[in-house]
């Protein structure tokens, strides 16, 4: 082979320290290193830039594993951070929707007594007490509970939600005829030995209206009183 130049040796130094060159290649490369300081040099620093000791490779190792612990790490905690924004959101949602629902939906606030005109109690013809009720303080009344206590009285009380809304029709629960049926009262309590002593309209702690007890005398069902059930069947 020719005699090398420097930049020629220079490009063939890492192929003949790795002994990856041909034989011809390596004995040019070894004669001119002979003579020369500057390649001899050279083939030295890349001698010792490849021969890391035993300690710093097994720090390199330990680093490595440390940066793969720390990404694990870091992506289990986005991963948890993710599932705790998720439950806290749908407790959120849950929160408000049960929120929403409780002050506009559900019927849990009773209507006061005050607020109740109870008028036309009688007798219709075929035994059910006939009354007319009014609600007067010009609110919605969604629903109409009954509750029959041990001690023979049944309460009828109307109620509403928290936040109540404006009547929207003259006629409906809150403005209405309607019936008791005594009968299917007494029939539907848990000991029919205890006849119903006593019938209120409004909520049981808050003066309740009166509409029958046992002994008083209904006057019989007008013309007109009648014909609102007979109309109604």
């Amino acid at each position: 082979m020719n005699k090398l130049s420097c930049e020629v040796v220079e490009d063939l130094l890492p192929l003949y320290h790795d002994e990856v060159c041909s034989a011809a290649t390596k004995e040019a490369v070894g004669a001119h290193l002979a003579t020369c300081s500057r390649c001899s040099s050279a083939l030295r620093k890349l001698q010792q830039s490849s021969s890391l000791p035993f300690e710093r490779i097994a720090r390199n190792k330990e680093e490595v594993a440390g940066l793969s612990s720390f990404q694990g790490y870091f992506h289990r905690s986005r991963v948890l951070s993710f599932v705790k924004g998720l439950l806290l959101a749908t407790a959120v949602c849950a929160v408000l929707i049960l929120g929403y629902a409780g002050l506009f939906r559900w019927n849990i606030t009773e209507v006061p007594s005050s607020a109740i005109d109870i008028t036309e109690v009688s007798l219709l013809q075929n035994g059910k007490i006939a009354y007319h009720v009014k609600v007067t303080d010009g609110y919605e009344v969604n629903q109409i509970n009954g509750k029959m206590e041990n001690d023979g009285i049944f309460y009828i009380t109307p109620v509403r939600p928290v936040f109540k809304s404006r009547k929207f029709a003259e006629l409906g629960l809150g403005n209405r005829y309607d019936t008791i049926d005594l009968e299917i009262l007494n029939a539907n309590r848990t000991d029919p030995s205890t006849r119903i002593k006593a019938v209120y309209y409004g909520p049981k702690d808050d003066n309740p209206i009166l509409i029958w007890k046992q002994g008083m005398a209904l006057p019989p069902a007008t013309p007109t009183v009648e014909a609102q059930f007979t109309e109604q069947h």
